[in-house]
């Protein structure tokens, strides 16, 4: 029972470290809280749905095929709605990324309608047998495919040259422009890696909540304190505040209370914020103004 709870646990805890990577990387490149992300999320999944259904590609490809299609989304929303006010105050893109929100959310509901879908999974229904537990594979995959994605992430960032273009236009912007870092391209990168992320995030989610336009909001929310706990400036901290969330609220809500599951994940939120406000892992910073 315990395995069996931890397992799901890691494995919900893994779409909102996806999502919460997502977030964090748009905000150590941009300084900017893309609310939109989860939104952005489920209409990638819409896509590959369409893809699915309508013309008949293999579960599999399309799958593969959601990490372009997050990826192309989210450059194109950068390109088209976030650069041309790049120089605003960072509240103006705050209100933005809500407004994407809401956008995504309604066109979504106007093109595919309100009612939910089933969304196949790319592993097998029957459960495994694994140190005396039936765990599903479907769990066991998520965690699978996270670790993947992370450790990608990881060789991008450390072995190749855009990794390492954002990785200096996060710590210093001006220094990385001196250096002759296209700081746009990276915002650009920063975005289109966030929606790729995504898009992997909603095909992992729906199988397990069914597609609809409101399947991210609860996720969303997740990631977002999952980020807020790991430090909202730490890659590592988004991944272990994710896989926290997960976790405990897995263990709550199966041996206290599955109603006020989602009080205790928040409470704990709050409770590490007034301990520690930068998170877990987070850095204080000094800005010049």
């Amino acid at each position: 029972m315990i395995l069996q709870l931890i397992i799901s646990g890691l494995a919900i805890g893994s779409v909102y470290a996806l999502l919460a990577l997502a977030m964090v990387l748009i905000h150590k490149a941009t300084d900017v809280v893309n609310f939109a992300q989860g939104e952005m999320a489920m209409f990638s999944t819409f896509l590959c749905f369409a893809l699915l259904h309508r013309l008949g590609v293999p579960f599999l490809l399309v799958f593969i095929l959601s990490v372009p299609i997050g990826f192309l989304l989210g450059a194109v929303v950068e390109r088209i709605i976030i650069q041309p006010i790049a120089g605003d105050p960072p509240v103006n893109l705050l209100i933005v990324t809500i407004g994407l929100w809401i956008i995504f959310n309604n066109l979504a509901g106007a093109i595919w309608g309100c009612d939910p879908y089933t969304f196949p999974s790319l592993f097998g229904a029957e459960p495994i047998e694994l140190f005396g537990a039936r765990v599903s594979p479907n769990s066991l995959g998520m965690i699978v495919v996270a670790i993947l994605v992370m450790g990608a992430l990881y060789l991008f960032f450390e072995k190749t040259r855009e990794g390492t273009a954002m990785r200096a236009a996060s710590m210093n912007r001006r220094a990385a422009r001196l250096m002759g870092i296209s700081v746009p391209r990276v915002w650009m990168l920063s975005w289109g890696l966030a929606g790729a992320i995504g898009g992997i995030a909603g095909v992992l989610t729906a199988p397990i909540t069914f597609l609809d336009f409101e399947m991210m909001v609860a996720v969303l929310l997740k990631a977002f304190a999952g980020a807020i706990l790991g430090g909202f400036n730490s890659l590592p901290g988004a991944v272990v505040g994710g896989l926290t969330i997960g976790l405990l609220e897995t263990l709550f809500g199966a041996m206290v209370s599955g109603t006020f599951k989602d009080t205790f994940a928040f409470g704990i939120i709050i409770l590490v914020l007034m301990i520690k406000p930068t998170g877990l892992f987070g850095r204080s910073g000094i800005k010049k103004v």
